[in-house]
């Protein structure tokens, strides 16, 4: 795996991203999975760039920086899926989901294209996710929290911080207002020709608009089937598990295979029921999981959480790595390790990205 993604990184053209990143068929990584589930992080990835050799960066190390940034807001705000970062927004008129929006059929061709291959493969490209929520909060004026835990729940790189601070931004809790594109910049940026749809209006109108015909009609959106484990009771009894050896810890932020991998340790990785039944995650999610879990030696699923873990085996040292949407859980008692921070020094509450990437631009420059 490790090659692989390697050999990914070495593909990039950072001038190509900068410039075509934005267009649905431009320049990706591809990568954003991987960085999702810890396999690989923006640091290794950054450093990788560096030692190619390339100097025209700024734009792919800015969006590394981005994912940076919402972690460290993440930190700040660990409930931030259930309230407004900065402002309140008063335009949203339901908590459902616009049923067209579910059967991918606005009418908007490039969207419905994308909400199909978000169903198909669970992966949506960043641009057609500012989009889709656009649309779902700013035209159909539907709860952003509604439609951020619905986009959670089918995407494969799914990121606590990254998607809902995302949808905070374009809904204009997490930003000075909010983010509308019409059908002009639309078809510039999906490669389409659509004229005289709903979006096909100058931006002015968009605060003037009733929500479309389309978006009226509301939803609730169906759940796959939550994944399960060996009960936490139930692991003395498994045969890879060593109730004189510590526990080392993994979970849908945290599956990288090369984690303290010389260490004689039961390997778990842990579903948690709390955090599923808050963030439930669709079957691509749970495959991609279990796909990435092959790679680390004698990997248990078990479903429960850490203090179930500490309550039963007081006496075993628990290690795992941090996360803002998992370690809030831990109340002492653990060994927890840093992550691979692109920039570890940049820490605390920015009130900009702007302002985070300024201190890390520093930061880059002694690196360099």
């Amino acid at each position: 795996m490790q090659s692989i993604l390697l050999d990914r990184i070495d593909a990039i053209d950072p001038v190509k991203y900068g410039k075509t990143r934005n267009f649905i068929w431009g320049s990706v990584s591809e990568l954003s999975p991987y960085v999702s589930r810890g396999v690989i992080s923006t640091k290794q990835i950054r450093d990788r760039i560096l030692e190619n050799g390339h100097t025209q960066n700024e734009r792919l190390f800015q969006q590394l920086a981005w994912r940076d940034y919402f972690q460290r807001v993440g930190q700040v705000h660990p409930n931030l899926d259930q309230k407004n970062v900065k402002n309140d927004p008063s335009h949203f008129l339901s908590s459902q989901m616009p049923t067209a929006i579910l059967d991918a059929n606005t009418g908007i061709q490039a969207i419905d294209d994308g909400l199909k291959r978000l169903y198909d493969t669970g992966m949506m490209h960043n641009h057609m996710r500012m989009y889709v929520a656009m649309l779902v909060c700013n035209v159909a004026r539907t709860d952003w929290k509604t439609g951020a835990r619905w986009m959670f729940h089918h995407l494969k790189d799914a990121d606590f911080a990254s998607n809902h601070l995302s949808w905070q931004w374009v809904c204009g809790a997490f930003s000075s207002k909010q983010y509308f594109a019409n059908q002009e910049n639309i078809n510039k940026y999906c490669n389409t020709k659509q004229l005289g749809t709903f979006l096909d209006v100058d931006y002015d109108r968009f605060y003037r608009m009733d929500v479309p015909a389309v978006l009226q009609s509301r939803s609730d959106y169906s759940i796959d089937k939550q994944p399960v484990g060996v009960g936490v009771e139930e692991l003395q009894h498994h045969p890879n598990f060593d109730l004189n050896a510590p526990i080392a810890l993994y979970h849908p932020y945290h599956l990288d295979p090369h984690w303290r991998s010389s260490e004689p340790v039961n390997r778990l990785f842990l579903w948690d029921p709390n955090w599923l039944e808050r963030f439930p995650v669709s079957l691509k999610f749970q495959s991609f999981i279990q796909e990435l879990a092959q790679e680390i030696p004698s990997l248990i699923f078990v479903s429960g959480d850490v203090k179930s873990l500490k309550t039963h085996y007081p006496h075993l040292q628990i290690i795992t790595r941090e996360h803002p949407h998992f370690s809030t859980s831990l109340s002492g008692g653990f060994t927890v390790d840093d992550r691979d921070w692109m920039f570890p020094s940049v820490a605390g509450n920015y009130p900009s990205f702007f302002a985070f990437w300024k201190a890390a631009e520093k930061s880059l420059k002694n690196r360099r």
